[in-house]
């Protein structure tokens, strides 16, 4: 199959799924998510796939969800409701079908993995972050939350709590260290790394990783797992709907002076404490 905003290759029973979108640094837009749902599927039935790699082309895993409306469509805070609630909810079932996949996932975090797509990166089953790599959810700093809501699971509660009130953004060693990714390497070790991790994953039975990834998973489910992330989507779609200040702010700045000021003067409001 053909995608415009993905790369697909396979090689010795790996799948490389590659985030392509590299001048937005693989900003996670409609049309990308959608391909992202068929290429998952697609995967799933390919016999001669055991392990994907899932990374971003150039300098970023991902930056996330697009915060700028894309061609044609309303302003975020201007969507309804149901609106939101439909594509959140369509984007949470993309992202879970790696989360219910037999097969497993390695996220080589080859730079900034933001927002949605550290949400993204941390369902995966093994993450592996270049030295590079930047993650963090700082969408509550221009006025949205995390719409999946799976960070609490990875690095606990009092954890989890700093870092999606304050919107910090973290480096990869901190996110070894509090176990929201498995290892650090070198950048340019990234990708061997990853290969030689789906290797001893191919030496073992399909059966055996396709079992015991459900057997982990269904613990974290009956710890409140699944539960949490679609009990979330009410409270995401109750704050993209309600206008705040710091949201009018941002927006007016994006509008006037593109997104790039527009971020610039988020940052530069918490550049003396972060």
């Amino acid at each position: 199959m053909a995608y415009q905003n993905l790369i697909f290759e396979k090689r010795n029973q790996i799948g490389y799924l590659t985030l392509n979108r590299p001048s937005k640094l693989n900003a996670l837009s409609k049309e990308l998510m959608a391909e992202l749902a068929q290429a998952f599927d697609a995967i799933e039935a390919d016999d001669e796939v055991r392990v994907v790699i899932l990374t971003g082309a150039g300098r970023a895993f991902s930056a996330g969800f697009n915060i700028a409306p894309q061609e044609g469509e309303p302003e975020l805070y201007e969507r309804s409701a149901d609106s939101w609630r439909s594509d959140l909810k369509q984007n949470i079932e993309t992202f879970l079908k790696i989360w219910h996949s037999g097969k497993p996932y390695i996220a080589a975090i080859n730079g900034y993995a933001l927002a949605g797509a550290c949400e993204l990166a941390q369902l995966c089953d093994i993450k592996i972050a270049s030295e590079q790599a930047v993650l963090g959810e700082p969408e509550i700093r221009f006025g949205t939350g995390p719409p999946v809501l799976v960070t609490p699971f990875s690095v606990g509660f009092a954890k989890a709590k700093e870092l999606l009130l304050t919107g910090e953004m973290i480096s990869a060693q901190e996110a070894e260290r509090l176990g929201m990714i498995n290892r650090v390497v070198a950048h340019d070790q990234l990708m061997k790394e990853c290969e030689r991790t789906a290797r001893k994953l191919i030496k073992i039975s399909r059966v055996g990783v396709k079992f015991n990834k459900a057997a982990i998973n269904r613990a974290y489910e009956n710890m409140g797992f699944l539960n949490s992330i679609y009990q979330n989507l009410d409270l995401v779609v109750m704050f993209d709907t309600t206008r705040t200040q710091e949201q009018e702010a941002f927006n007016q700045i994006r509008k006037e002076k593109g997104l790039r000021a527009a971020l610039d003067w988020r940052d530069a409001l918490f550049k003396e404490d972060d």
